[in-house]
């Protein structure tokens, strides 16, 4: 599917590509010539996009994906030096592949990761504050921290609900020796589909349409109602569902939900 960026929000955007389709906003990692790898402008422009994302209502949904077939993301461009000043106390510091997160920008909008190709190093930070991944049928997920000798800690941490402890450990330890495939992924859990490449946007959009055309107050409640789980113990979590269900049941919403039911219009449910 060909991307025309022109939606006001793409304007002055070099390092991502940005455009709406019914309620469904593409966001596209845009340095192929990189393998889509991270540099400042990149991650700023990125962070910038989602808390614009938050202010309009013309997007209900983000797919998440990087331009052609070879990569999604490989993490940090190795040319790009980080600013090396930082605070003096220990406490502190600044890390700016921590703008991939859509949750970092308190983005509530469902993030659906189209995974394109290669996956490695700091995109994790993204897949991890991703609602579910997508992926091509030729898709790799690799960490190659510890073959650069640097210690992967950001990425393991945020991978760790999404796959099993021993398949972590081993992919943040094994460095550029080992890739899983999006079958084996798959298979874990961590990625929810895989298809052929040609196919992977298409589908991708079909699947967040649907979502788009939901109540999204209804989908934004359940949303924080499944991170809190994720991010907190669960009597903690439990205790914070009888607020999210008065916040996520509005009347607003259970009305939409209503005139749907009334409408006599039937979803045909898709079996995977």
């Amino acid at each position: 599917m060909p991307i025309d960026a022109s939606h006001p929000l793409s304007e002055n955007l070099t390092a991502v590509l940005f455009d709406v389709t019914d309620g469904v906003g593409v966001i596209t990692l845009n340095r192929p010539d990189k393998y889509n790898s991270c540099d400042l402008a990149l991650v700023t422009e990125l962070e910038h996009l989602y808390k614009e994302i938050r202010y309009d209502d013309s997007v209900k949904v983000v797919v998440l994906t990087g331009a052609g077939d070879k990569a999604f993301c490989t993490g940090i461009d190795r040319d790009f030096a980080m600013d090396n000043r930082q605070p003096d106390s220990p406490f502190m510091m600044d890390d700016p592949m921590l703008k991939l997160g859509p949750k970092q920008a308190d983005l509530w909008k469902p993030v659906i990761t189209a995974v394109n190709g290669m996956c490695g190093g700091g995109a994790f930070y993204a897949l991890g504050e991703s609602e579910f991944i997508i992926a091509a049928e030729h898709a790799t997920f690799f960490d190659p921290h510890t073959t650069y000798g640097m210690a992967a800690c950001f990425e393991p941490m945020f991978m760790f609900d999404q796959m099993p402890w021993g398949e972590l450990v081993r992919m943040s330890l094994m460095g550029n020796y080992e890739r899983i495939s999006a079958q084996t992924a798959h298979g874990w859990g961590m990625v929810s589909e895989v298809v052929p490449g040609d196919q992977l946007l298409d589908h991708t959009m079909e699947i967040a349409s649907k979502l788009a055309s939901l109540p999204q107050i209804a989908v934004q409640g359940t949303m924080r109602a499944l991170w809190a789980r994720r991010n907190m113990p669960r009597t903690q979590a439990i205790a914070t569902a009888n607020h999210l269900v008065e916040i996520g049941n509005r009347p607003e919403a259970l009305a939409e939900g209503q005139a749907f039911f009334k409408s006599g219009v039937r979803v045909t449910p898709t079996i995977r």
